[in-house]
């Protein structure tokens, strides 16, 4: 057998074993990821540790922290999907954002939510949360607002949070696009100017 066939076929065997290796790696990662969000239909996140995901997903707590380094990145990671897949930023949007996916969102699991934002990491996660909105809401202001960015993202991001707070505490008896609307009108009424 000459060298470089003899190459080929190593090159070859270990493309195979890699594409193997990628694919138990994504399947694990989707697992843990099931998992934190299956014990949060059932428990709150501060009363959920990394052994109980990792035994949920059927993985080690290596290969847990093989993927994440703490539960908390995790999360993260999560909620960084979840606002990126329901809440659509634009400056040409009333208050800069349309969240009535994410409404809709929160109405079909209200039991994660609360199990999220009640008890005592409910501060942090909603916090964390918010950090990952005025990241997305800062990228679409620009130098020239009169208000500094940083703070105009912050507020709307807060003023979202206020209002799911607001909504589930009520019950949710206000549909999504209703509750989209009252955001908007909220946020509309903060920036516009009075004249004096």
């Amino acid at each position: 057998m000459d060298r470089s066939k003899f190459m080929s076929d190593i090159e070859q065997k270990s493309a195979s074993v890699q594409e193997h290796v990628d694919l138990r790696s994504r399947r694990s990662r989707h697992d843990i990821n099931a998992a934190l969000a299956t014990l949060l239909l059932r428990r709150s996140y501060n009363a959920i540790r990394v052994s109980d995901i990792a035994k949920k997903a059927a993985v080690g707590r290596g290969t847990f922290y093989a993927h994440f380094d703490s539960k908390d990145e995790l999360l993260r990671t999560q909620l960084e999907g979840v606002l990126e897949r329901h809440i659509l930023v634009s400056t040409e949007l009333p208050g800069l954002l349309d969240a009535s996916s994410l409404f809709a969102h929160l109405r079909e699991v209200p039991q994660m939510y609360s199990a999220l934002m009640n008890g005592a990491g409910g501060p942090a996660v909603s916090r964390m949360a918010q950090e990952i909105l005025e990241r997305r809401i800062n990228a679409i202001l620009d130098a020239r607002e009169e208000l500094p960015a940083s703070l105009h993202g912050r507020f709307i991001s807060a003023s979202l949070f206020t209002v799911l707070a607001w909504w589930s505490e009520n019950g949710m008896l206000q549909t999504p696009a209703e509750m989209q609307s009252i955001f908007a009108e909220l946020c509309t009424t903060a920036f516009t100017k009075k004249a004096l």
